[in-house]
């Protein structure tokens, strides 16, 4: 068996196949064991480079079809010679695995918010608020400084059900696709909806297309993401499924891409999540009325740990999924 798993002949038909499940097997074992310190990670100075480009050229102030074209071409400026760079070099590198691992690396750092996660909660048990706030600071766009412990509870809860559709299920999805540069290009275009939030009205006109634009690339992820928590809960998996459609007809207006995954959470945990948010704009607050999920009752400490436990899980089967395929599959053709 052995000696047919290293037939020449199938390493030329499936040699590929096995190299990509061997570069993202790496990649997540890296980005889970020896992740990135938050501030050091690339995609961390893409997002400042964005924020630097958008305070140059987005003025609300200006016309509505002004701050769109704005937009529009300050997305291509970002992400069309990223792609071009990272396309070239991986076709002369002497070693292209090389390369694709370390974009797949950068692409998963987010997937290292688990711990963080289990710090707040630890924090917030021995009363140290300020030390959870400090620690969601890197993660959130929102003013963290401002919150409350049940606002601590309701953004670690959130970022704990949105980070593995794009940090891990859409990286992978992605790379299988269309390889390392697909996977950056999509990574990077998620991060410039961090840093510039459509519902966000210093953002939501300059901002709309690539709100747009990831709502559609994020649609087949994020919809196989909330199928692999739902049914975890059985019947109410499948109940809150179709209530959380039917809450997201409620946000259109909002352009909020998170809603859909706010509201299944909050169905599943049987809390309330969403609301408003705060944010620092040169020394100014400014408060966005988002809309609340209400399922139950407040989140506190407990309900995060419960997160915790949930999004885990769903996060084993992709990746367990993800390296079994290719196995399957060689083991089909070796019989």
């Amino acid at each position: 068996m052995v000696n047919q798993l290293f037939n020449p002949q199938l390493l030329s038909q499936d040699g590929g196949l096995l190299q990509s499940c061997c570069i993202v097997f790496c990649a997540l074992i890296l980005a889970r064991f020896a992740p990135i310190p938050r501030e050091l990670q690339p995609l961390l100075w893409f997002n400042r480079l964005a924020t630097l480009i958008a305070a140059k050229v987005n003025h609300p102030e200006r016309a509505v079809s002004q701050q769109l074209i704005a937009g529009i071409l300050a997305t291509f400026i970002l992400i069309v010679p990223s792609g071009i760079i990272v396309s070239f070099l991986l076709s002369f590198a002497a070693y292209p695995w090389f390369f694709e691992l370390i974009i797949l690396y950068f692409c998963l750092c987010d997937s290292a918010f688990k711990p963080v996660a289990q710090k707040v909660v630890n924090a917030i048990k021995t009363g140290n608020k300020q030390d959870a706030k400090q620690l969601l600071a890197p993660w959130a766009k929102q003013n963290t400084q401002v919150l409350s412990e049940v606002g601590i509870s309701k953004t670690t809860i959130e970022k704990l059900f949105t980070t593995p559709i794009y940090g891990t299920l859409a990286t992978v999805i992605f790379f299988a696709l269309g390889g390392a540069t697909m996977a950056l290009m999509v990574r990077m275009l998620r991060q410039l909806e961090h840093c510039w939030p459509p519902y966000h009205p210093h953002f939501h006109i300059f901002s709309s297309f690539v709100g747009q634009l990831n709502r559609l690339i994020f649609f087949i992820p994020t919809l196989l993401w909330h199928c692999s928590l739902a049914i975890q809960f059985g019947q109410l998996g499948i109940r809150s499924i179709f209530s959380k459609a039917t809450m997201s007809q409620t946000n259109k207006n909002q352009l909020n891409n998170h809603y859909s995954s706010y509201a299944l959470a909050a169905q599943l945990l049987k809390i309330e999540l969403g609301g408003p948010q705060q944010f620092s704009d040169n020394g100014k607050t400014i408060r966005v009325d988002l809309a609340k999920v209400k399922a139950g009752p407040l989140p506190d400490h407990r309900h995060i740990s419960q997160a915790i436990t949930i999004t885990q899980t769903a996060n084993l089967f992709w990746i367990s999924l993800t390296l079994l395929l290719p196995l399957i599959w060689t083991g089909l053709r070796l019989l």
